[in-house]
C-alpha cells in the first residue's frame, strides 16, 4: 500500500528521473485515462440528450483524435527513455574499455617492479608496490564490473562452464585478501567438508563472485571473524560466508540485488564501490543454474549462501 501511494506522486517521480512532465509516460497515461473516462461520460450524456447520431459520432471522432495525439506522445516518451538508456550503456562501455587498457598495463608493470624489489630484498619497496597493486586491482575490478553489467543488460554475458574445485578457488581468493584482513584485525577462516564433488560452472565468474563476497564482508566489518564454509546439499555445493559486521537494514532487503545499490548503514561513506557487486553476483549465479540468498541482522552481521551445480545443466 505504501509503495502504491508513493507511485501516485507522478510529479515527484518524473522530476526524480529528470523527465519533463509532458514527456513522462506515467503522467501521460494518467491524462489518457482521464480523457477516456470523460469521453465515456460525455458520449453517454450526448446520446441521451440528442437523438442525432451524427453529433455523437463527431464527438467520438474528436475524442479518438485527441487520444491518438496523447498516445503518440506516450510512444515518443518511451522512445526518449529508451534512447537515453542506450546512450548511457554505450557511454559506460566506451569509458570502461578506455580505462581498462591503462589499468591493465599498470598492473603488469607493477608485477615487474615487485619481482625486482623482491630480488633486491627491499621490504619498504615491496610493501609500497603491494599497496599500489591492491588499489590498482580495485580500480580494475570496478571497470570490469561496469563492463559485465553492460553485457548482462544486452544479454551478452558469456559463460564457459567446466568442472573445478570450489575449495581451491575460495582458498585462492582468501590469499588475496589476507593482508587486508590482517590490517583490519579480522580473521578469515575456511571450513570445507571432505570428498566434495567439483562444481560445474564458469571458474572465472565464480571466482569473481567469491572475491566480491569476501571483499564485501571485509569492507562492512570493523572487527571479528569472517567464516566461509563449503558443503554438499541435495546434489549441489553449498557455499556460505558469515561476518560480524554492521549488517543490512531490514527495509533494504528488497533492493539488495539492484544495480548501483549501496546500503544506508553507518559504513556507507567509508567504503568504496559502485553498488554493482551483488547485482552481478545474482546474475552470474542464476545464469550458472545456482541460487543466492542472504540473512542479515543490523548491528550483528550478515550471511550469504550460494548453491552451485556439480554437473552440466540439462
Amino acid at each position: 500500500m505504501k509503495q502504491f501511494l508513493k507511485s501516485l506522486n507522478v510529479k515527484k517521480y518524473c522530476y526524480e528521473y529528470g523527465i519533463d512532465l509532458w514527456q513522462c509516460p506515467q503522467f501521460l497515461f494518467i491524462i489518457m485515462g482521464v480523457i477516456i473516462i470523460i469521453a465515456i461520460i460525455v458520449t453517454n450524456i450526448t446520446a441521451r440528450l440528442y437523438a442525432d447520431p451524427e453529433i455523437a459520432a463527431l464527438i467520438v471522432l474528436t475524442v479518438t483524435a485527441f487520444l491518438f495525439i496523447v498516445g503518440s506522445a506516450v510512444v515518443h516518451a518511451f522512445e526518449k527513455v529508451a534512447e537515453v538508456s542506450r546512450a548511457k550503456s554505450e557511454f559506460i562501455s566506451v569509458v570502461s574499455h578506455e580505462m581498462r587498457n591503462p589499468l591493465s598495463s599498470i598492473k603488469w608493470q607493477l608485477e615487474l617492479i615487485k619481482d625486482s624489489a623482491q630480488k633486491m630484498e627491499s621490504k619498504e619497496i615491496s610493501e609500497a608496490v603491494e599497496d599500489i597493486s591492491v588499489e590498482n586491482s580495485k580500480a580494475l575490478r570496478l571497470v570490469n564490473d561496469l563492463l559485465e553489467a553492460y553485457r548482462i543488460e544486452d544479454n551478452k554475458m558469456i559463460l564457459q562452464p567446466a568442472p573445478f574445485s570450489l575449495a581451491e578457488t575460495t582458498q585462492s581468493a582468501i590469499e588475496k585478501f589476507e593482508r587486508t584482513a590482517k590490517q583490519s584485525n579480522i580473521s578469515l577462516s575456511l571450513f570445507s567438508s571432505e570428498n566434495l564433488p567439483q562444481a560445474y560452472a564458469d571458474p572465472k565468474k565464480v571466482q569473481s563472485v567469491v572475491e566480491h563476497l569476501i571483499d564485501n564482508a571485509l569492507r562492512y566489518s570493523e572487527k571479528g571473524e569472517i567464516v566461509i564454509s563449503i558443503d554438499k546439499k541435495g546434489g549441489r555445493l553449498l557455499w556460505s560466508i558469515s561476518d560480524q559486521g554492521v549488517g543490512i537494514p531490514k527495509e533494504e532487503f528488497d533492493l539488495l540485488f539492484s544495480k548501483f545499490f549501496r546500503s544506508h548503514n553507518r559504513l556507507r561513506y567509508h567504503t568504496g564501490g559502485l553498488g554493482l557487486g551483488l547485482y552481478l553476483m545474482r546474475e552470474i549465479v542464476k545464469a550458472s543454474g545456482g541460487t543466492i540468498k542472504v540473512h542479515s541482522i543490523e548491528g550483528k552481521g550478515t550471511t550469504f549462501w550460494i548453491t552451485l551445480p556439480t554437473s552440466p545443466l540439462k
